[in-house]
């Protein structure tokens, strides 16, 4: 359809444009020169710039968000009364994004690129949007997270899922980095001293998100630190 196509123009011009420039720097000109449109269509589809911001994030979060939600529902109605284990969980929250981030594709490179330059700008907007496109999944995943770590100080848990979310987000970062060096091993080239690329599958996504899984595990069942008080020797 042609409204559809439209739309759609807008939202991969307005991609590439952030992705590349910010979003303060982008204006709504700029957009629908890259796109091919009109003023009218923009306002049509979007009403507003900001409006085009959060389309371009749903499109890429909202299929990813949805996928994690299901995969979470699945593996807690089959797990019976004991409920997921915390790898039944990890693999749900983290296997759409790392999938995402490793199809060329699927546009997740862009989009990581584009979750990198929101990070970069002050201001609380990009936050905010964050804030909106996630909140369910944050608040669906942290209760199953509590739910197989109980006995983590609350403190503790938020700074682990912190750091977890911090690997999945550099993971899916340097995608690009791992097919260059899974480029490099196939052509026998190897890194002396930092990398011993015959001994490692870079671009096999379900290898990269077992080791993933396992060093998430790792982090989050270390036995938490016992407290020290403030001035105690």
């Amino acid at each position: 359809m042609a409204g559809e196509d439209t739309r759609e123009k807008v939202l991969d011009a307005a991609e590439e444009l952030f992705s590349e420039h910010g979003f303060s720097a982008t204006s709504v000109r700029a957009i629908t020169t890259q796109a091919g449109v009109n003023l009218a269509a923009l306002n049509y589809h979007f009403g507003s710039k900001d409006a085009v911001v959060d389309a371009v994030f749903e499109r890429r979060i909202g299929p990813l968000n949805r996928e994690r939600l299901q995969l979470l529902e699945e593996v807690e109605a089959h797990s019976g009364q004991e409920g997921p284990t915390l790898e039944d969980v990890l693999r749900a929250f983290l296997a759409p994004a790392i999938q995402l981030a490793s199809d060329p594709g699927s546009g997740g490179e862009r989009f990581m690129k584009l979750m990198g330059r929101g990070h970069s700008e002050s201001g609380d907007f990009f936050s905010k949007v964050i804030a909106r496109q996630f909140a369910e999944v944050f608040r669906r995943f942290s209760r199953a997270f509590r739910r197989v770590l109980p006995d983590l100080p609350p403190e503790e848990y938020f700074w682990r899922i912190h750091f977890v979310i911090g690997a999945m987000a550099h993971t899916m970062a340097h995608s690009a980095t791992l097919r260059y060096l899974e480029t490099l091993q196939s052509e026998g080239v190897t890194i002396e001293g930092v990398l011993s690329l015959d001994k490692v599958t870079l671009n096999d996504t379900d290898a990269v998100l077992s080791r993933l899984i396992r060093f998430a595990v790792g982090g989050l069942q270390a036995e938490a630190p016992v407290p020290v008080e403030v001035g105690s020797k």
